[in-house]
């Protein structure tokens, strides 16, 4: 019965750190891992790599997830005539290369960071206009979704 409970705890409390979604980004932990990793281990005699694995899994989890949602939004963005299938496929492959762009930031001070998202932003609107790509589109497309244009506002017309 202890070890049920045991087990229980620990679950919900990954399930609780996963929910949070920004703690690897600000744990400052070489691995990407935050300290409660360690603290899990420690209080309840877990092995680490196991519960690095626990972790590894549910972030695996959460991105595929995510992933189905944003191709779900792009088939419906297509059904509603606001890209074409084309569109939706030049709109995956940019997706794909942006992967791990924001992991570029981590060392960069606030006022470089800003520059970096300054030129990307920039980068994103001319990648945009030359594919047709109507930028009101561009912050849900690309993450940000409604209320958070992040500056995008023109809109292109579709070719």
């Amino acid at each position: 019965m202890k070890k049920a409970i045991i087990i229980l705890t620990v679950v919900l409390g990954l399930f609780a750190l996963v929910g949070y979604g920004t703690v690897r980004a600000y744990s400052g932990e070489p691995g990407g891992y935050p300290p409660v990793v360690q603290k899990l281990v420690e209080r309840f005699g877990l092995d680490e790599d196991e519960v690095k694995a626990v972790f590894d899994e549910q972030r695996t989890e959460q991105k595929q997830q995510m992933q189905a949602r944003f191709e779900k939004r792009l088939s419906q963005f297509v059904s509603d005539a606001k890209i074409t299938e084309e569109q939706k496929q030049t709109i995956l492959a940019k997706k794909a290369e942006m992967r791990g762009t924001h992991e570029d930031c981590a060392g960069l001070s606030a006022e470089e960071r800003k520059q970096k998202m300054e030129e990307h932003k920039a980068e994103m609107e001319s990648w945009a206009e030359k594919n047709g790509i109507d930028l009101s589109l561009l912050p849900m497309l690309m993450g940000g979704g409604p209320g958070h244009r992040r500056g995008f506002g023109k809109r292109v017309i579709n070719n």
